[in-house]
């Protein structure tokens, strides 16, 4: 599991059929001590109803963002699905 911010949404007008009806953000991992991004950018679904500018915690493992979704064929690899509101260390 990684933190992460959410930079944008992302909206498709054609999808696979597993993807009908999911949110799709922009999401750039941070490092959890110093809050930076590492400036790499993941596309995930949003089952947290996370908007632009929020910190969230992203499961980037397709096989457990499967299992969570409840859909084990989709070809998914990042997952939205939490919020992070304070972070002490």
């Amino acid at each position: 599991m990684l933190l992460a911010r959410v930079k944008g949404q992302m909206v498709c007008t054609i999808k696979q059929s597993g993807f009908q009806g999911e949110k799709l953000l922009i999401v750039e991992p941070l490092d959890p001590l110093t809050g930076k991004a590492d400036g790499t950018e993941v596309i995930a679904c949003d089952r947290a109803d996370a908007g632009v500018g929020d910190i969230v915690l992203l499961l980037q493992e397709g096989g457990s963002a499967r299992q969570v979704m409840g859909k084990p064929d989709l070809g998914i690899e990042a997952l939205v699905v939490a919020f992070i509101d304070r972070i002490y260390v």
